[in-house]
């Protein structure tokens, strides 16, 4: 019983990650999210009434803190933006007016590079742990 309930929570984790990626910026309640993956496990393992208590429980635990960690996530990216904001209204204060058009070139030229790296990175991240990278 135990050993399923781990299972059930790393596939519950799975799903929930999985679903996220896909929905992009729908949002689902985490009482929604933690009911279909706990009927989709009760169909496909024949869960007793009291197992599917339990695994919609875990289920909507581990929901709600994802959508705590989600929001956490969503407020620094906004301090963030706000301070580059401020740190780039405070450069172009100090610049002269052809300062300030070629330091808008040399952004311009960057964006692209920075767009790569950011691409990069993430499958770099995903890539971490894959077979033969030498990391487990």
């Amino acid at each position: 019983m135990r050993k399923l309930m781990i299972i059930a929570v790393l596939v519950g984790a799975t799903f929930v990650q999985a679903q996220a990626q896909r929905r992009g910026n729908q949002e689902i309640n985490p009482e929604q999210l933690a009911e279909r993956m706990s009927e989709r496990m009760a169909e496909k393992l024949d869960l007793s009434e009291e197992q599917k208590k339990a695994v919609y429980a875990l289920h909507l635990e581990e929901a709600q803190k994802r959508k705590v960690q989600w929001e956490a996530r969503k407020e620094e990216r906004e301090v963030l933006k706000a301070e580059r904001e401020a740190r780039q209204e405070k450069i172009t204060a100090l610049l002269t007016p052809e300062q300030k058009a070629t330091w808008e070139e040399m952004k311009e030229e960057n964006r692209p590079k920075m767009r790569e790296r950011r691409r990069g990175s993430g499958e770099r991240m995903r890539g971490r742990n894959a077979p033969g990278s030498g990391r487990l």
